[in-house]
């Protein structure tokens, strides 16, 4: 039963950090998201795709814990799929 109690604990403080890495890599993926550079927009999408997979190998987080992780990862997704401003106005200056 101690190495049970053991890996359990191990689980739990590997979570913990996992968190902790997901909001710090969520908040360089919003800001890269908000920059018009292509490269950062980039980067921020290998970022969402990272955040993704971490967020579902993460088992111990409290819902006080997820939820404001799953809501960083669907804005940056949000932001992701917007298009940029330059592109809007590139394809309104073709039309006219």
């Amino acid at each position: 039963m101690d190495r049970k109690s053991k890996l359990a604990e191990l689980r739990a403080k590997t979570d913990r950090q996992l968190v902790i890495l997901l909001q710090s890599r969520l908040d360089d993926g919003l800001r890269s998201a908000r920059a018009s550079a292509e490269e950062t927009r980039a980067d921020a999408a290998r970022t969402y795709s990272e955040a993704l997979a971490l967020l579902l190998t993460v088992r111990a987080a409290t819902e006080a814990e997820r939820r404001p992780l799953e809501s960083k990862l669907a804005r940056l997704r949000e932001l992701l799929h917007a298009r940029p401003v330059h592109a809007v106005a590139r394809m309104q200056a073709a039309c006219c």
